[in-house]
């Protein structure tokens, strides 16, 4: 889940007592060097203000906008010396202040609006443009009811809302000491309900706030509320979950589906500057107490004192400690960066000492948040051993505090006075043990002495003997039988760091693996196994390694066809095999070269032809790849500079890439590492060689093998249901001891089966669903831990409709790439063709000069603009914006096509972590969840018995899917994709492919033993209610 700040309270140069430097531009820079990722825009109901967000925001698509030049952002903050670090978006919002009679009293409100979108913000001025003068001050004063902006606020928008400012102070606040109110639904009425989230402001923290139970329900947030730059930050909000405007909407309501409010970053209240009462004019202040003993009457003017934040919530309280609520997150209070440097350097805080070691700390270690919550002490104390110190009694509370009063800031330090005198005569400090309230006497001097602070370090996990076994195993050739999440990878990077401790070069050393995100995983386990400086070991995939060889062999880049595209290639040079049997072709042309067999005689001609076309053409396809390497493998003089070979997911290889390994590895074998599960071969019909072990056997036949049976992914019992698949193989040890639940749904329609998917997510990840009784579910889980997989992708639209409408954030990473929106296609289409890839009957490439394409996405969206498919709205889309961002990062259209190209199913699994993932189960190989769901588990769609079933051209007979060993492992690995909750489900019912079709339970639902399922059957509108069946059952 992606965790990140944000600061919602922020003023342009528009409203009063504000810096006349605030520009967006200005925000940006400044957001980015203290570490926030989502600013308010401050002020949106100003005329100009809205004019410039208009002019420098472009809208990110999620309801946040982001910079539209965001180049030389340095020139903000020149003091800085160097591009700013970081990314921060923009979020609609605007203060209102509400000046009204209530209840006899004046009352002085501010509130907080915020605007999803700019359509809705320019509604929202309209209307309120007619209560009062929106040009006069970027805070607009008006006569306007609390209550009565509120409904002005919810017209606007679905997702428009409202959150009271600073509530306590005194001065223009809901609960303020002068003109607030009592409660919140005496401000709001019938809307208090719509009520919640409150900025605490910067003299209370939540804790002050839990002594009050009126405020449980309320998320307490805090802002800066800063009218320059340099102050963002000074408080700031935590979120996880979608960085977009309804994540942050959804989090703050507290509606869960993934989009947690974790809390605040605070000042120390008594910084505030009306935490205490008092009189400025007279230097009088006073606590609580002694404000009740003198009548609220100053000591020496004899006038009224300003009633503070802390006697104000003390009045209103109904506790006499804090009680945190049920589900209340936490809090940190810290102090600004610049105060801390002040008592280190001995000067002011914005004096240029203090600028300057500022702006150097920023450089070297990252953010100021980073910096005051994260960065090791020890690591400051090379710049002073004096800022270490500071900031690790900052993070431990122990600070002296001077409480603010009556509109002066209070003073937190973390040196007394007699440390600061010794700071400036260069002496070094002891810690100091001040308790978190004392806010008098000095800590006592002894010794210098500057103490760092140690860091926790993770033990690294060590071997099991299985693994230890594997990873000492060789020299010659070894098998490593690696069950779903017996810890291959461990057992993998074992291997790797055991042969580097021996002595053998990291550039010796191959890993391949089967995809690219797994080679880059690998890559990234490397780097932390080896020092990012270090020399690593070459990852990647076959392809890629035999793509680089190409390239090298040839001193060019080869043009690769994507998959649909040699087809139509082998379609168009031999028109015998086009038509409604192009695919079986296609699939035996395919299958004979990764088997390795001989084609028959029209598949040979066949070849000829399509390799003739691709020669001329200058194009290869990716079975070209593995073949070429295979050649140059047999010739006397080849020669590969890896004397190690490590193979991951090896029962999905090919017998044409096993003789690629071979070729690369040599006949001996020596050196040759790898790992596999047979039992989750799944690739059948993309030519995997099957019975892995018989085949490597056959190539090496004195190769060693390992079994690993000790899981650590999966709870017992989901490794018994999915163990039953396979009573033979070995059995599956978990070492996982939480209690996991194993459910199976039956319900009347595939609707059904839907909704009662949405229902038990909403539960997971806690939201209240009262379909089905479920008091095992708590609600902790995270979308992103969350996957739904079907064995084909005609089954995802129902169930990503249904997530969709209930609310649930989720993703069908398999459908999202931007090259599958058609007009993309089409552009990639005729990129091809400027390319030489010009597939001749090809409808869908666009009709575009060559000195056009030349210039790239933009030079296409100004040429071709409102021509037909292409519209304004394909340009500003999504997948455009894509485009152009990938030609950019690739260098050209053919890098772009290159790229796409080497895209699959399994890859695009990256996108969207925190959404629950909608994917096929050949997708989900590799990955792992809290929780799995396999729907429309039916004989005929798993085991999968082929489209003419579920076309209704044949019926399914008793004898049908025999041959279906991989839908048997096809299942298995879904199933062990789960660690704690498997849920399966049927439908009596489905329609699919225009039909509906009524399907039996499918066969491997009967193999489970029935003491592993809670049950649960919906009909007739009604549920049974579920039980664990015990053993006699």
């Amino acid at each position: 889940m992606e965790r990140f700040t944000a600061d919602l309270h922020v003023h342009s140069r528009f409203s009063r007592a504000t810096s006349k430097s605030l520009t967006i531009r200005n925000l940006a820079a400044w957001g980015r060097l203290k570490g926030i990722s989502v600013l308010g825009t401050g002020d949106f109901t100003h005329p100009e203000w809205l004019a410039e967000i208009e002019e420098q925001l472009v809208d990110g698509g999620q309801g946040l906008f982001a910079l539209r030049h965001p180049g030389g952002l340095e020139a903000e903050i020149p003091e800085f010396e160097g591009p700013i670090p970081g990314r921060t978006r923009f979020m609609l919002q605007a203060e209102i202040s509400s000046i009204y009679k209530r209840g006899g009293k004046v009352r002085k409100v501010h509130n907080l609006v915020y605007m999803p979108d700019l359509a809705a913000a320019k509604r929202f001025n309209e209307r309120l443009a007619q209560v009062g003068n929106l040009a006069s001050d970027g805070r607009p004063i008006l006569g306007l009811d609390c209550r009565n902006l509120m409904d002005m606020v919810l017209e606007c928008h679905p997702q428009a809302f409202l959150v009271p400012a600073h509530i306590w102070t005194p001065w223009f606040s809901l609960f303020g000491s002068k003109s607030g109110f009592d409660s919140i639904r005496e401000c709001f009425g019938d809307y208090a309900p719509e009520v919640f989230a409150m900025e605490t402001g910067l003299s209370s923290d939540p804790e002050m706030n839990w002594t009050w139970s009126e405020l449980d329900r309320i998320k307490l947030i805090s802002n800066s509320d800063a009218h320059s730059g340099e102050k963002l930050g000074r408080e700031v909000n935590m979120f996880r979950g979608e960085m977009s405007y309804e994540g942050i909407y959804r989090a703050l309501r507290g509606e869960g589906l993934g989009h947690r409010f974790l809390g605040t970053v605070e000042f120390f209240p008594e910084e505030g500057k009306y935490h205490m009462d008092g009189h400025r004019k007279c230097g009088v202040v006073m606590d609580p107490h002694e404000t009740i003993a003198r009548g609220a009457i100053c000591p020496v003017c004899g006038k009224p004192v300003t009633v503070g934040v802390y006697n104000r919530i003390l009045e209103l309280a109904d506790r006499q400690e804090p009680v945190r609520p049920q589900g209340a997150p936490d809090f940190v209070s810290l102090i600004p960066l610049r105060e801390v440097l002040s008592e280190v350097v001995g000067t002011g805080s914005g004096s240029k000492k203090v600028t300057a070691l500022y702006m150097r700390l920023i450089r070297e270690f990252g953010s100021e948040l980073d910096i005051l919550q994260r960065v090791p002490p020890e690591d400051l104390s090379r710049h002073s051993c004096h800022l270490g110190e500071g900031i690790k009694r900052m993070r431990e509370g122990n600070v002296i505090r001077k409480p603010g009063f009556d509109g002066e800031f209070g003073v937190i330090q973390v040196f007394n006075d007699k440390e600061r005198a010794q700071i400036r005569n260069g002496a070094t400090l002891i810690p100091m043990d001040a308790p978190k309230k004392d806010t008098t006497g000095p800590a006592p001097v002894s010794e210098p002495v500057c103490q760092p602070l140690s860091m926790p370090q993770a033990a690294p996990i060590a071997p099991n003997p299985a693994q230890q076994a594997a990873i000492d195993a060789g020299p010659g050739p070894v098998l490593v039988l690696a069950g779903p999440g017996t810890g291959k990878t461990q057992t993998l990077m074992g291997r790797v760091a055991r042969l580097i401790k021996q002595g053998e070069p990291a550039r010796r050393i191959l890993a391949l693996t089967f995809t690219r995100r797994a080679a880059q995983e690998l890559r990234d386990r490397l780097k932390t196994l080896r020092g990012e400086n270090a020399e690593l070991p070459q990852a990647g995939t076959l392809h890629s390694l035999c793509f680089d060889y190409w390239k090298h062999a040839y001193s060019e880049t080869p043009i690769v066809l994507p998959e649909a595209a040699a087809k139509k290639l082998f379609a168009e040079v031999n028109p015998e095999f086009a038509g409604k049997n192009l695919d079986h072709h296609w699939t035996r042309y395919n299958l004979g070269r990764e088997r390795l067999t001989d084609l028959p005689a029209d598949l040979a001609e066949a070849h000829i032809s399509y390799g003739n076309q691709k020669n001329h053409w200058d194009l290869v396809d990716y079975t070209d790849l593995l073949e070429f390497m295979l050649e140059q493998a047999g010739a006397p003089t080849f020669r590969m500079p890896y004397t190690q070979v490590l193979v991951d997911e090896v029962q999905d290889l090919t017998p044409l890439q096993l003789a690629v390994i071979r070729g690369i590895a040599g006949p001996s074998g020596e050196g040759v590492f790898l790992i596999g599960d047979p039992n989750q071969s799944i690739y059948g019909f993309r030519g995997a060689a099957g019975d892995i072990q018989a085949r490597l056997t056959e190539l090496w036949p004195a190769i060693q093998s390992v079994t690993l049976t000790e899981n650590y992914r999966s709870a017992q019992n989901i490794l018994d249901c999915a163990g039953a698949l396979f009573p033979e193989a070995p059995k599956l040890h978990s070492h996982v001891r939480a209690a996991a639940s194993i459910h199976l749904f039956e319900g009347p329609d595939d609707i059904r089966e839907a909704t009662w998917i949405s229902d038990r997510i909403k539960g997971l990840i806690g939201t209240t669903s009262h379909s089905l009784a479920d008091a095992g579910e708590h609600g902790e889980l995270a979308p992103g831990d969350i996957a739904v997989l079907v064995r084909f992708k005609a089954l995802i639209p129902i169930i990503h409709k249904t997530l969709k409408r209930a609310g649930i954030p989720c993703s069908t990473p398999e459908l999202e790439g931007f090259w599958q929106e058609p007009r993309v296609a089409s552009i990639l289409h005729a990129a091809e063709r400027f390319l030489g890839m010009a597939l001749g009957g090809v409808e869908d490439v666009i009709d575009v000069p060559d000195h056009i394409l030349a210039k790239g996405p933009v030079g296409l969206a100004a040429y071709l603009s409102e021509t037909p498919p292409f519209d304004q709205f394909f340009w500003e889309s999504r997948q455009f914006k894509e485009l152009k961002h990938e030609f950019e990062l690739r260098g050209g259209w053919q890098g772009l096509v290159n790229w796409v190209s080497l895209q699959s199913e399994l890859e695009l699994v990256r996108r969207s972590a925190e959404k629950v993932q909608i994917m096929s189960l050949h997708a989900a190989k590799g990955l792992e969840f809290e929780a799995v769901f396999m729907p429309a588990c039916e004989e005929g769609i798993l085991p999968f018995a082929g489209m003419d079933l579920l076309t209704a051209k044949i019926t399914l007979t008793p004898g049908r899917g025999q041959r279906f060993p991989e839908e048997r492992r096809l299942m298995y690995v879904g199933m062990t994709r789960a660690k704690q909750s498997l849920y399966l489900s049927r439908a009596a019912r489905r329609q699919l492919y225009g039909k509906t079709l009524s399907l039996p339970p499918s066969r491997y639902l009967r193999e489970i033993p029935e003491a592993l399922l809670i049950r649960s059957t919906l009909t007739a509108r009604k549920v049974t209610r579920e039980k664990q069946l015990g053993l006699l059952d």
